[in-house]
């Protein structure tokens, strides 16, 4: 192989390869094999050499070199592969947790780990209730019933004392996507796993012509008691930082503040690049290249000057020395998730002062791409009044591709647009009269 062809080969390899969250920091493996490969090369202690020796030392450094080319390529190969899971499991695990958090007790679960019940208790059931509703109907069973449906009300939140007092219960909370009641307790502390035996608050109650008196009755129920003790006993020990595995609540705390602050750090990135239109991606990303792209240079840039990217960074470098392969939020598929979730804020911002105006016009306008398909912006013209402030503003809302060339089909896609982002629209066409 000549030299031309070996540096070629390199710049093939190194540019199938760029992008990887390892290319920021430098290999120790490859450092070394560089160091090592010159002293290791075959001398001769007999004076000058001939041709004959000459090729002989060339052909073994040949052979060296694409020795250690090969090792090179399978290390990175692998260090690839498990940067990829690694950081897929740890995105699973977080959007495990928030799937779990935010939305309603009916997708809780069963049992309820250790770490998510505990954070749940942290933020009470009040946001969990749903007092306001909407509460659906239910269809009562049985033709010669009066009335064929029931609906839950907000008074049954309620616990009327014999002094006349009400009390809200706080155990009750209602999901909308199952449509029933919960106890908060109980779905916390469940731990059989045999549905048929479970009481109905647990795996979702909606008979609510049966709620006089299966409400009461859950009440005195015993396993209620204990777990409405069970959660109160733990609230109040995490309220004052008293329970068994404090030290570990603690470490878990600020694990979760680190890693917030250095995904604000990011995302700030994230939002000056995009401000500034400037790309992301550079076209080697590797430790040694001068140029990794803005966002990584940002990152190594903002290091030097803020503790947490510092400390980020030099875990990161500890870490791949020592063989690990850590959670970075650096790969390029999370800078495309932060781009994405960024720009959803943005337009979800843009579509509600839409929608505070009372008049608004469309332009849409169509060209092909450099893969030749079709795609039309989408551009909305409103009148924005704050105070006695009047401002005509233009904004765009996206790209959406064409599926035909058609004034049918252009005008099915503009109207699918237009309610997918939840604009209400009236076309209005003048009238003319003729005097």
């Amino acid at each position: 192989m000549g030299k031309e062809e070996k540096t070629k080969s390199k710049e093939q390899e190194l540019q199938r390869l760029s992008g990887s969250i390892l290319k920021f920091t430098k290999r120790a493996l490859s450092q070394a094999n560089n160091e090592a490969g010159p002293e290791e090369g075959p001398r001769s202690s007999e004076g000058p050499s001939t041709s004959y020796g000459q090729r002989n030392e060339q052909t073994s450094n040949e052979e060296q070199e694409k020795g250690e080319e090969e090792q090179y390529k399978k290390q990175e190969e692998e260090d690839i592969t498990n940067s990829i899971r690694s950081e897929s499991d740890a995105n699973s695990v977080h959007e495990s947790e928030d799937l779990t958090l935010n939305y309603d007790v009916g997708n809780w679960p069963t049992p309820m780990p250790d770490y998510l019940r505990t954070d749940v208790i942290r933020q009470g059931s009040e946001i969990y209730q749903n007092l306001e509703g909407p509460f659906d109907p239910v269809h009562k069973p049985g033709e010669n019933s009066k009335g064929q449906t029931r609906q839950l009300t907000k008074n049954w939140f309620y616990k009327k004392l014999p002094s006349g007092e009400q009390i809200l219960r706080k155990w009750m909370v209602y999901s909308h996507e199952k449509k029933s009641l919960f106890c908060f307790c109980c779905k916390l502390f469940d731990k059989n796993d045999n549905p048929t035996t479970k009481s109905s608050f647990i795996t979702g109650f909606n008979s609510w012509w049966k709620l006089n008196p299966k409400v009461s009755d859950h009440e005195n129920y015993e396993l209620h008691v204990n777990n409405l003790e069970k959660w109160k006993t733990l609230e109040a020990r995490l309220l004052q930082n008293k329970t068994i595995d404090a030290a570990h609540q603690d470490i878990m705390e600020r694990e979760k503040k680190k890693w917030r602050d250095i995904l604000h750090r990011l995302l700030d990135i994230t939002l000056f690049l995009a401000k500034q239109n400037l790309p992301f991606r550079g076209h080697r990303e590797e430790f040694a290249s001068e140029n990794r792209g803005n966002f990584l240079e940002l990152v190594s840039l903002l290091s030097n000057y803020d503790p947490v990217l510092k400390e980020h960074i030099i875990r990161l470098q500890q870490s791949l020395k020592s063989g690990l392969i850590p959670v970075s939020y650096l790969s390029p598929a999370l800078q495309n998730e932060f781009i994405s979730l960024l720009g959803d804020a943005v337009k979800q911002e843009l579509i509600c002062e839409i929608k505070k105006t009372k008049f608004y016009g469309i332009m849409f306008d169509s060209t092909p791409d450099i893969s030749h398909t079709e795609q039309m912006s989408q551009v909305i013209r409103y009148v924005k009044i704050d105070n006695r402030n009047v401002e005509v503003k233009e904004s765009f809302l996206g790209f959406i591709p064409l599926s035909g060339k058609k004034a049918d089909s252009i005008t099915q896609e503009i109207v699918q647009s237009l309610e997918k982002d939840g604009l209400e629209f009236n076309l209005y066409f003048p009238i003319r009269t003729l005097n």
